[in-house]
């Protein structure tokens, strides 16, 4: 079944409403965003399995007004999230379900929505909805001769978390769907990575995971943080791992997921594969014409990164070295039929450390933007949030 991804509720009075809920709940919105085309403002709290969504019309052509004309404040919709909303529309319009659009419509929250006709499930109003490609805008912080950029989503009050992408990831493209569901409970940080993304390249240096671990501080610097909590995924996680060797005060807690610190040659041979641009088209189309239109200078990354991976056999006796020394709380995740490293090496990796749990999900690749977020996502926030609060 579907995931509950926030229910709409249409109000009158955003503000007193706000009120409400803060009383009952003690919650505030953490974002407010207009669609312009449908003249609504909404404005979302954090319901932690799920997100409400308060609904204020703009003007008397809102279909939100009319809803508050006929029946007044109260539930407007269910919203149920979709990997695939031109294919769950032609589904429906094959089983007989009527929609009140022909084409999928923009909403808020980098979504795409459909509605059934409400006649159709019995007097509530169901809406269909898939995320979309991001248009968040980066800080742009100097760094060589350009800058990184850095991408900060939800509340400056909430606990802060600093979210690091994998090799040939990046914010919009990888770790941007995790961001979006933790976003209602945290202040976070995505950081494209030097020659990632929109992000220089070093004018005199390689690749190396002391470079990568420079430009999460120089974000955090700019940003003007104090300490963080860190997500790192695949390459993201041996940089936060050395983060917190160099800068402990500056990591509370960690998360690591899918990362490897012990390479052999023969990883090292499958990874350098994988960043082969000829064998990326062909495995993986979709994911070569992510990279093409994502990163500005996509062949000199593939290049650099493959010079990259030759040097982690050295990289491995560093990390390992440094675990017994790490104190922060740390959660290691993997997935069961990771094709790149297996359970085994997560184990491996949370036995090195002193104070570290593991969680082994259901899963088949080594890909952030396809992991089993809703099972992450829990796990996450209790990591960070509730055993943050006991301590």
């Amino acid at each position: 079944m579907p995931r509950v991804e926030h229910i709409g509720i249409a109000v009158r009075d955003v503000d007193a409403v706000v009120k409400t809920f803060r009383e009952l709940l003690g919650t505030e919105p953490y974002k407010a965003e207009t669609v312009a085309n449908q003249q609504v403002r909404t404005h979302f709290l954090d319901a932690e399995t799920t997100k409400l969504e308060l609904l204020e019309a703009l003007d008397d052509s809102s279909p939100v007004q009319r809803f508050l004309d006929r029946r007044g404040d109260g539930l407007h919709h269910l919203a149920f999230e979709v990997p695939d909303l031109d294919a769950t529309m032609r589904r429906l319009r094959d089983a007989g379900v009527e929609l009140l659009s022909e084409t999928p419509q923009e909403g808020a929250d980098d979504k795409q929505i459909a509605f059934v006709h409400p006649k159709q499930t019995h007097g509530v109003l169901v809406e269909f909805c898939e995320s979309v490609a991001p248009s968040w805008s980066a800080i742009e912080v100097p760094r060589h001769d350009g800058s990184l950029s850095v991408f900060e989503r939800g509340r400056r009050d909430r606990p802060s978390l600093l979210v690091l992408h994998g090799a040939a990831g990046c914010t919009l493209d990888e770790t941007a769907p995790l961001m979006r569901r933790l976003e209602s409970a945290f202040h976070l940080m995505g950081v494209d990575l030097s020659g990632h993304g929109a992000s220089a390249f070093p004018t005199d240096r390689d690749f190396s995971l002391d470079l990568f671990v420079e430009d999460a501080r120089v974000a955090l610097d700019a940003l003007d943080l104090a300490s963080v909590h860190v997500f790192g995924f695949s390459l993201g996680g041996g940089v936060a791992l050395q983060l917190a060797h160099r800068h402990p005060a500056l990591v509370d807690r960690l998360a690591l997921f899918q990362t490897n610190i012990r390479w052999t040659q023969a990883q090292a041979s499958r990874m350098k594969e994988r960043l082969d641009p000829e064998g990326i088209r062909e495995r993986a189309p979709a994911q070569a014409d992510r990279i093409q239109t994502r990163h500005e200078q996509p062949t000199r990354l593939l290049r650099q990164l493959r010079a990259f991976v030759e040097t982690l056999s050295d990289t491995s006796e560093v990390l390992s070295g440094i675990l017994p020394d790490l104190s922060a709380p740390t959660l290691v995740g993997a997935v069961d039929q990771d094709p790149l490293f297996g359970p085994d090496t997560s184990r491996a990796l949370q036995r090195g450390l002193p104070n570290a749990r593991l969680a082994i999900l259901p899963g088949e690749h080594h890909n952030l933007a396809e992991a089993p977020l809703s099972l992450m996502v829990p796990l996450l926030r209790q990591h960070f949030l509730d055993e943050g609060r006991r301590g």
